[in-house]
C-alpha cells in the first residue's frame, strides 16, 4: 500500500508516516491553496499558509510556547521548538484543512475535531485543544490520526462510556482505570500529560470519594479509523466542564481509552 507522508498536523513530524500503512488512506480530491491576505484567515487557514510558505514566524505565533503532537506512538513532539525545528526540511503541503465541530471548553480553551488534506490527497483527522487566552487562537496539543473510512459501531463506545459512567460513580478509580484505559493512556490538562495507568490511579483519585457523581454526555463521537476514534462532550455532575477521550480498539477487539482531557 502507498505510505502518505504527513506533518502532524502542525508540520509535526515532517517525515512522519502514517501508523498503518498497511490500510488505505481514503483520499479527497481539493484545489491547491492559494495566497490570501493574513488578517482574513482562520487560524487553521493561517496554519495552512505558514506550513505551506514555510513561515516560521507566523508558524511560532500559533502554537503556544509548551505545544505538543501527540498520535498512537504517544508524543512525537514535546514542545513549540522541535515542532518549529521540522518545517525547513519539510516538503510537506496542505491542500486543504476544515473543522469538523468546535465547541468553547472554558474562558481560556476550545476543543475541535477537525481534518486536513496532503499534497497526496492523504486525508487525517485532528484533535486540537486550543489555548484562546489574550483574545488569540493557539494550538496547545494536537492528536493526528489518518483516517481509513472504516465503518465503527458506535455502540461499542456507547457501551464503554455507560462503563466508565459506572465505575466512576462505584468510587473506584483503580477498577476505573484498568477496566477502560489502554496501559500507555496519556492524560492532559493545563500543561500536564501524565503517561500511564498508575499516575492516573494518582489523578483520579478524587473519584473515590462517596460523594463523587459524573456523567459523560458526548457532543461529537467522530470515527477516524477501524481502531481510533474521537469524542469530546459535557461532564455533568461533581465536574461541570468538557472532557475529550480518543478512544483505541486494542488487539482483543475492546475499546479503552488511549487519551483522556478535561480542562
Amino acid at each position: 500500500m502507498k505510505k502518505f507522508q504527513i506533518l502532524a498536523y502542525s508540520l509535526l513530524i515532517c517525515t512522519l508516516f502514517f501508523s498503518s500503512c498497511n490500510q488505505t488512506v481514503k483520499k479527497e480530491n481539493s484545489e491547491a491553496s492559494t495566497p490570501i491576505f493574513l488578517d482574513t484567515l482562520s487560524a487553521n487557514q493561517k496554519w495552512m499558509q505558514a506550513i505551506n510558505d514555510k513561515n516560521i514566524e507566523l508558524l511560532s505565533n500559533l502554537y503556544t510556547e509548551n505545544a505538543m503532537v501527540l498520535s498512537l506512538n504517544g508524543v512525537d513532539l514535546a514542545n513549540r521548538n522541535d515542532i518549529l525545528e521540522l518545517v525547513p526540511n519539510s516538503d510537506f503541503v496542505v491542500k486543504s484543512v476544515s473543522t469538523t465541530k468546535r465547541i468553547e471548553a472554558s474562558d481560556s480553551y476550545d476543543y475541535e475535531i477537525g481534518r486536513f488534506i496532503n499534497k497526496d490527497n492523504g486525508l487525517a483527522k485532528h484533535l486540537i485543544i486550543w489555548n484562546t487566552s489574550n483574545n488569540e487562537d493557539k494550538r496547545e496539543l494536537e492528536f493526528i490520526m489518518e483516517t481509513d473510512g472504516s465503518n465503527v459501531d458506535l455502540k461499542e463506545i456507547d457501551k464503554q462510556r455507560a462503563n466508565w459512567i459506572t465505575l466512576c460513580n462505584a468510587h473506584d478509580a483503580k477498577a476505573l482505570i484498568e477496566n477502560v484505559y489502554s496501559e500507555n493512556t496519556m492524560y492532559y490538562n493545563r500543561g500536564r500529560l501524565l503517561i500511564g495507568r498508575n499516575d492516573l490511579v494518582t489523578e483520579y483519585a478524587y473519584m473515590n470519594n462517596e460523594q463523587y457523581q459524573l456523567t459523560l454526555n458526548p457532543i461529537l463521537v467522530e470515527p477516524v479509523s477501524e481502531t481510533i476514534v474521537y469524542e469530546f462532550g459535557q461532564c455533568k455532575g461533581s465536574y461541570n466542564g468538557k472532557y475529550i477521550l480518543v478512544w483505541q480498539k486494542n488487539a482483543q477487539g475492546i475499546w479503552q481509552v488511549l487519551f483522556d482531557s478535561n480542562i
